[in-house]
């Protein structure tokens, strides 16, 4: 018989891996350009991450998109900013 709490885990695991890689990036966005971020200014979709918010904010993101997406990529892989 099909057991839904194994089934639900399997959504619980992916929450918290998910709060996990919001918290990664944004920790390191605020070391690399003193931004502070809320999980739900960046969404995460196919390895890419999109931020949320004014385009100043997004400029000073994307000037030092190189050292963010390197530091990213020593503990998640992500392919682009956007």
């Amino acid at each position: 018989m099909f057991n839904i709490s194994s089934f639900l885990d399997k959504f619980s695991k992916n929450l918290k891996d998910n709060s996990y890689i919001r918290g990664l990036i944004i920790d390191v966005v605020k070391k690399n350009t003193n931004i502070t971020l809320k999980e739900e200014d960046l969404e995460i979709k196919e390895g890419i991450v999109y931020f949320k918010g004014s385009p100043a904010l997004k400029n000073k993101i994307f000037i030092n998109k190189e050292s963010i997406l390197e530091e990213i990529n020593k503990t998640q892989k992500f392919v682009d900013i956007k």
